[in-house]
């Protein structure tokens, strides 16, 4: 266990590379979740989503997933490098969930407590100024943080993928959301597992083509791909 947040950040990176031979237990990730859940803030504790996590080891599903998640659509799937974030041993899915009657416990005339949407899947089709939309967004948000940080601690690492969003209905299949009642539209999806060193550009087998492919870059020459903006430019002093 870590003993300082800035350890704990520094344990993280984004992952797409995964350690084969060593597959985190289930319940060393619902602990983790469990001391999520416990310390997390939420409007009013409302939790307006919900968090799915899946094995994921069937072949079928894992190219599915693959297609679904294509890097740049622009390239042939031969030339794309992927997102093999999503090939992770386990999965979490992340989707809005039904909270329109929570809303009204001690607010009865809130807006927000006639907001539509409730069950399997469904969109919300009322949420006119997104506000509740943007609520479900932000504490999805706040959620992958914790999570994250709350695996790092664990020695275990986390890889986030927001291309899902080509294709929600097969997400929403694969996750299982027409299955349960107060579930509303699929969000984000992020790969869970051990991961290799983050200096080597490792090679994983892409399931679309069956062929072994360099990941995009080696998670330690992550902001030579994607240069960091200066501090100034983000943390603004008034």
């Amino acid at each position: 266990m870590s003993n300082t947040l800035v350890d704990v950040f520094e344990k993280r990176h984004t992952t797409f590379a995964w350690d084969e031979e060593r597959i985190p237990e289930k319940e060393l990730i619902l602990e983790a979740l469990r001391e999520v859940h416990a310390h997390i803030p939420s409007k009013n504790l409302q939790f307006p989503y919900q968090v799915r996590l899946m094995r994921n080891d069937d072949p079928a599903i894992r190219k599915q997933i693959m297609a679904i998640c294509q890097r740049n659509m622009h390239m042939t799937v031969e030339e794309d490098h992927g997102n093999p974030q999503v090939l992770a041993p386990w999965l979490i899915g992340f989707n809005a969930r039904f909270v329109a009657d929570l809303e009204r416990r001690y607010e009865p005339d809130s807006v927000r407590g006639v907001y539509d949407g409730e069950g399997k899947g469904k969109i919300r089709t009322n949420d006119d100024h997104g506000a509740q939309t943007q609520t479900e967004n932000i504490e999805i948000g706040i959620f992958s943080a914790y999570i994250m940080l709350a695996l790092a601690n664990k020695g275990i690492q986390t890889g986030m993928c927001a291309n899902i969003c080509i294709n929600y209905e097969e997400a929403t299949e694969i996750f299982n959301l027409e299955e349960d009642e107060k579930a509303l539209d699929f969000r984000f999806i992020m790969g869970i597992g051990y991961g290799k060193d983050i200096e080597t550009r490792h090679n994983y087998l892409d399931p679309r083509i069956n062929k072994e492919k360099p990941i995009p870059f080696p998670p330690a020459e992550v902001e030579d791909v994607y240069p960091r903006p200066a501090f100034d430019d983000i943390i603004i002093q008034l």
